[in-house]
């Protein structure tokens, strides 16, 4: 067009500058997020999404060529909230807020560089994107739960006799557990994740694709209930020969792989009809003009420059130590430690035995990488030999009641202590350490966990409840500092 000096940049240069940059800018949180790919099988499909999403971007490329691209200026406040969000994640070291803030950085500065009828053109490929973050595990107890409950369901709709304590289920002949493998997770986010690839190729009406979505979210779990119940009657029927251990897992991919072609299957039912894609942008070239793109680079990279250096500025804290509390609750050797929690990285560890009841405090004087007082890995009490059968909430604690797979069965009050707040609600204690963990103060807290054998008629339920609420009453300060 004559009359004009506007210089312009190809649309892939500026594409693959502003992966790099995310890429460097970072580098941890996404080194992270592929080492749980690498270590969770639940996350390893993570690995395609990068390549899906490239194949959907080209796709998309002859109607990006048709669009005027052009900065939005605005989307330099979101991005800062992002990285606002991303910097509280890494101080608060809450992975997955960290890991999300950080892969949604990556949208948010395509958008911000392009343009609103760029972003409009790719927005599903800048949503398909976040199922890059590994995150769902939390659901994991609520899956286990809900299939433990179908699995009794079923069979006492085909009349087996079934009788169950937690999530141990027993029926004549044999004794089974609803373990973190068998609660679906797997499935569920396997799933979720090609159904809305499915549901976005396949249909043109959002209304179909947000029917499809939801279908893709229930039909894993139902199918998953189904599993574990065909699990137990194949075992019933074959008198425990079959249906356990490697014939388990052989069964459940083979399930899956069922589910996801029923899925598609359905799904093919109502498709729309593949639209013809226009030739006539198919070979020209997208431009991004050069000033307005520096000018939004430069505010991406202030952005990210100020608050790198409020990160820094906000994690340097001192590290708390504390008191000798082992000493003042006069702790004896524990009898039976079972049912012990487990806390990865504690600066302070003590267990033991005093007047009948079982205590186990950990102490955390700093809450960095690995040493959390509110983490994935720790565990509340031994998982893999205790399941909770009922749960009561106390006032700043929680009472429930486990059994184990010889059927002992024990009361266990827990909480967690700061100096600002007790909670026995992991993400309510983890909101105070990040807004500590913002303000610059250090974070430091405990677990106190308070246990005792429980026989039908005894007081043992009343002497734990009492027990820790007189812990409560001292506070953190009375239990970890002697203050």
């Amino acid at each position: 067009m004559k009359g004009t000096d506007q210089k312009n940049i190809s649309l892939l240069p500026v594409l693959v500058l502003l992966l790099l940059f995310w890429g460097l800018a970072f580098f941890s949180s996404i080194r992270s997020a592929v080492d749980t790919w690498i270590r969770l099988e639940t996350f390893t499909h993570c690995f395609l999404i990068l390549p899906i999403c490239i194949y959907l971007i080209h796709k998309k490329w002859h109607e990006l060529n048709a669009v005027k691209i052009a900065p939005n200026y605005w989307m330099l406040a979101a991005l800062a909230m992002v990285l606002f969000l991303w910097s509280a994640g890494q101080l608060a070291q809450v992975i997955v807020v960290e890991q999300g803030a950080a892969f949604l950085a990556l949208p948010m500065m395509i958008w911000a560089a392009l343009g609103n009828q760029a972003a409009r053109v790719l927005w599903f490929v800048l949503l398909f994107w976040m199922f890059s973050v590994p995150a769902g595990e939390v659901l994991v107890p609520y899956l286990q739960q809900l299939t433990a409950d179908m699995t009794v369901y079923f069979l006492q709709m085909v009349q087996i006799p079934v009788y169950r304590e937690g999530l141990y289920i027993a029926i004549p002949g044999g004794l089974f557990e609803v373990a973190v493998a068998c609660s679906g997770i797997r499935y569920l986010i396997a799933s979720v994740t090609l159904g809305a690839l499915y549901a976005y190729l396949t249909y043109q009406k959002t209304s179909k694709r947000i029917i499809f979505l939801i279908f893709s979210l229930f039909l894993p779990i139902l199918a998953n209930g189904l599993r574990a119940f065909g699990i137990v009657i194949i075992a019933y029927l074959s008198e425990m020969k079959y249906a356990t251990g490697i014939d388990h897992l052989i069964y459940g991919w083979l399930f899956f792989g069922i589910v996801i072609f029923i899925m598609f299957s359905v799904g093919n039912i109502w498709a729309d009809p593949i639209e013809e894609q226009s030739e006539r942008t198919e070979n020209l070239t997208a431009n991004v003009p050069v000033k307005p793109f520096l000018s939004v680079s430069v505010g991406i990279v202030a952005v990210f420059a100020a608050i790198l250096l409020f990160n820094h500025h906000a994690s340097r804290v001192e590290i708390v130590e504390a008191g000798d509390f082992a000493a003042r609750l006069q702790l004896s050797e524990m009898e039976n430690d079972s049912w012990s929690p487990k806390f990865v990285g504690a600066s302070d560890v003590a267990s033991g035995s005093h007047d009948g009841l079982d205590y186990y405090l950990a102490f955390y004087g700093e809450n960095v990488q690995d040493r959390e007082l509110v983490n994935s890995e720790n565990r509340l009490f031994n998982d893999k030999k205790w399941s909770i059968v009922s749960s009561v909430s106390m006032q700043d604690a929680q009472l429930v009641e486990l059994v184990a797979l010889n059927g002992q069965k024990r009361w266990l009050a827990y909480t967690y202590m700061t100096p600002k707040l007790s909670s026995a609600l992991d993400w309510k204690v983890k909101l105070v350490q990040a807004l500590e963990a913002v303000m610059g103060q250090a974070q430091p807290g405990g677990y106190v966990a308070i246990s005792a054998f429980s026989h039908k008629g005894d007081d043992s339920r009343n002497k734990v409840e009492t027990e820790m609420k007189r812990l409560l009453s001292k506070g953190y300060q009375g239990v970890f500092s002697g203050d």
